[in-house]
């Protein structure tokens, strides 16, 4: 009889995205107990985006404001901030892509374009101060 891997069971709470990604990436990946409390708090950001879609959905982008202006929802501003926390918990959870690539962090990203664009900029500055000199 085969081996059968015991899984941690998904946390209590979990609306279905949550436990389809919990059970889909356990199913993929033997985690560490660090690495299963990233992603139970993964599970849970995109559970509370997805309540946040509902919000959106039923009520509009777009409330009236105190003064009786239209101003944007707060469950629109929430949502992006859930998205930039989501983006960060999958980077530090570091889970490989179908490429096998791990998810890098957007400040990894953008230190990595940083770092080429001087590297390129001082090749250039230096060639160009041996040609002028020259």
């Amino acid at each position: 009889m085969a081996d059968q891997v015991r899984r941690p069971r998904p946390p209590v709470g979990l609306q279905a995205r949550g436990r389809r990604f919990w059970k889909d990436t356990l199913e993929a990946y033997e985690l560490t107990d660090g690495e299963l409390s990233l992603l139970a708090e993964v599970c849970r950001t995109m559970d509370t985006l997805d309540e946040l879609a509902r919000i959106v959905a039923a009520e509009g982008a777009t409330t009236t404001g105190s003064q009786g202006q239209k101003v944007v929802h707060p469950a629109v501003a929430e949502a992006r901030q859930q998205r930039l926390a989501l983006h960060r918990l999958l980077a530090a959870l570091a889970l490989p892509d179908e490429d096998g690539r791990i998810v890098k962090g957007a400040r990894t990203y953008a230190g990595r374009l940083n770092a080429q664009h001087q590297w390129k900029g001082a090749v250039t500055d230096a060639a160009l101060r041996r040609v002028e000199g020259a």
